[in-house]
């Protein structure tokens, strides 16, 4: 019998869960920085989502979740002059991927 395969894609759609952590005392200065990252990104060719959650009890700690087109077009946006400023205001702490089996 024979089996059908589906081909491999070599740029499938990426969608990218991380928990960011922002510097000690910074919480409110990342939610503007993600703020002003998130209206731009929106706008690129092969978003297809981009959205950050805060936490209430610690406000240094967000969830984002990015969904782009292709692996080329996320590559684009972490080359894009917003996000390149956005990474230039270093907020950042850490970042860390969530695991897929936390979302199950």
């Amino acid at each position: 019998m024979n089996e059908i395969t589906k081909p491999a894609t070599t740029d499938a759609a990426q969608r990218k869960i991380v928990h960011i952590t922002a510097k000690p005392g910074s919480g409110d200065a990342m939610r503007a920085a993600l703020l002003a990252l998130e209206a731009p990104t929106r706008l690129e060719e092969g978003c297809s989502g981009f959205t950050f959650f805060q936490s209430l009890s610690a406000p240094e700690h967000f969830l984002l979740i990015e969904e782009f087109a292709s692996a080329a077009a996320l590559a684009l946006h972490m080359q894009l002059p917003h996000t390149q400023a956005f990474f230039a205001r270093d907020l950042v702490a850490g970042i860390a991927p969530v695991a897929k089996d936390w979302l199950s």
